[in-house]
């Protein structure tokens, strides 16, 4: 599966996902799983991402979330 940047914000803020808000979602990590992605800050770098899921659990909305050094989180989507 590939990866796309979706987004980099301050945890709680508006973004959202397929119109599910992301910050408002409790995130279920599927099996621990993690992935390793660029860095969107640091160009060279990877770092793990929590592969995760919002919204309902029938018509999930899938995500990979990293907190950044910065404070900020990234996340990517499925490509």
């Amino acid at each position: 599966m590939g990866w796309k940047s979706a987004h980099i914000g301050k945890e709680g803020d508006p973004f959202a996902l397929s119109g599910v808000k992301v910050w408002h979602e409790q995130w279920r990590w599927l099996g621990s799983k993690t992935v390793m992605l660029p860095n969107p800050l640091e160009p060279g770098q990877t770092q793990s991402y929590m592969v995760c899921e919002i919204g309902n659990v029938r018509r999930p909305v899938r995500f990979a979330a990293s907190k950044l050094a910065s404070g900020l989180w990234s996340f990517y989507v499925p490509d």
